[in-house]
């Protein structure tokens, strides 16, 4: 049997114009979550078991 050698691809990856506004919409999602106190600067997730009012020896306003 003969050998039929099979054109290769170009295997270089091609710029994504989506790329950009992927990197800006995480930017501000970060951001919004360091805000908020869910994440610290490296992006580690900041542990509070309870919210501050229902935590032991919290001053809690009920309404009633």
């Amino acid at each position: 049997m003969a050998t039929v050698e099979i054109p290769k691809k170009n295997l270089t990856p091609t710029d994504d114009a989506h790329y950009p506004q992927a990197v800006e919409r995480v930017k501000v999602a970060v951001r919004e979550l360091q805000e908020k106190g869910v994440i610290d600067p490296q992006g580690r997730r900041i542990r509070k078991e309870l919210p501050p009012d229902m935590q032991e020896d919290a001053v809690r306003d009920f309404g009633g």
